[in-house]
């Protein structure tokens, strides 16, 4: 199983099915499916063949993100990416392929909107000894079909794992919890994870059950409000996503020496056994030795005036927040999506002090606001996409 390194066994039953979600986004010049995973994450290798097989069935442009449960399979979660294992791949392309039959055959006439929730007592910033109470940004893009909501896409930037390290059997986690919260006969519900790098429920959840993965997956249901419907105003046309490929340089030298770095604040047992286990990280990515820059890409897609941003790691949530600050003055509505068509790690800002994630890490610090900048140039460009192709249509 993935997510846990501390983890001793594999998969030993199953507590909720893994699933697999495809939703397409089609007028009659293009089409774009949104592929989310149970899964701890995605590598490019996988994307590849998803793509690929995609492009036979007439989706010509395709993402495919992780909802990063730490229940599933290990899928290649390694930083900088890795290899998926061939079973693994093999099982996840042929879902990708169903479902996404499924979905270019139920396509109808459909309006977006987006909102945005606070959610408070759901979590918190994982790693610190003493983390004060948050409110976290939920997003949701509403489906709009006959003045009435068919689905609901919600981004969560919180980390799915309620469900302890030593937990055998396999589960979407929060992700789960959300979509049974909010199912309904009449709509089908996706959901993705977003900037959720720093943040998970380690201070707020009450046990590390299915009851409590129930409970907090009903809280952010309770506070889920769909969008109003503008059905006069005509939808936007679809336009390919716009791809941007990101350089970072790897980890230096300097930065794999913890005896060098000011000591972290440890708090509870488990901050700092989890702190333990991102020194042995880097010390094994140090005695690689890597010199070739990481390539991830960013990617951007506007679907009817709601602008989604694909990154392909862990971005903290300051960082996705940077990226809705930022392209606010030419986009309305941004989310932010990580753990997308690829797996790069943590991604640290200059500032970031020392912790977990600044070990596991295998990029230089600074790599965050790299790749904020080219996420929110990505945003714009889809933005101007769309606004020229609605003057075109008229």
């Amino acid at each position: 199983m993935g997510g846990y390194i501390d983890r001793s066994q594999g998969v030993q039953g199953v507590l909720d099915a893994l699933e697999v979600h495809v939703v397409t986004f089609a007028d009659d010049g293009h089409r774009f499916a949104l592929v989310v995973a149970d899964l701890i994450c995605v590598n490019v290798d996988v994307v590849d063949r998803i793509r690929t097989a995609m492009r036979g069935i007439g989706v010509p442009s395709c993402w495919v993100a992780a909802t990063h449960t730490h229940a599933s399979p290990e899928s290649g979660c390694f930083p900088g990416g890795g290899v998926t294992p061939r079973s693994v791949g093999d099982r996840l392309v042929a879902a990708s392929l169903t479902a996404a039959r499924h979905a270019v055959a139920s396509e109808r006439a459909a309006r977006l909107g987006a909102t945005r929730t606070l959610v408070p007592g759901l979590a918190g910033r994982r790693n610190l000894a003493a983390t004060p109470p948050m409110d976290i940004p939920v997003d949701t893009i509403a489906v709009t079909a006959d003045d009435a909501v068919v689905g609901l896409i919600v981004v969560s930037p919180v980390h799915p794992t309620v469900l302890p390290a030593d937990n055998n059997q396999v589960s979407a986690d929060l992700s789960g919890g959300i979509r049974r919260a909010l199912s309904a006969p009449d709509r089908w519900v996706v959901v993705a994870t977003g900037a959720a790098g720093d943040i998970s429920t380690r201070h707020t959840r009450q046990g590390h059950g299915r009851p409590e993965v129930d409970r907090l997956g009903a809280r952010v249901a309770s506070r889920v409000e769909p969008p109003p419907s503008d059905g006069h105003v005509p939808a936007a046309p679809v336009r390919p996503p716009v791809s941007r490929n990101v350089r970072l340089r790897p980890k230096q030298p300097v930065e794999f020496d913890a005896s060098a770095l000011p000591a972290p604040q440890v708090g509870d047992d488990r901050i700092r056994l989890v702190l333990q286990q991102g020194l042995r990280i880097a010390e094994e990515q140090a005695a690689r030795q890597r010199t070739e820059p990481y390539v991830a890409e960013v990617a951007a897609v506007d679907l009817d005036g709601v602008t989604v941003v694909g990154v392909p790691g862990e971005l903290f949530l300051e960082l996705g927040e940077a990226i809705r600050s930022a392209a606010a003055d030419q986009v309305s509505d941004v989310v932010v999506l990580g753990y997308t068509n690829g797996y790069l790690g943590y991604l640290p800002t200059r500032d970031t002090p020392p912790c977990y994630e600044t070990y596991a890490s295998p990029v230089s610090a600074g790599s965050g606001e790299i790749l904020v900048e080219a996420a929110v140039e990505a945003a714009r460009e889809a933005a101007r996409d769309r606004d020229r192709s609605r003057r075109n249509s008229v």
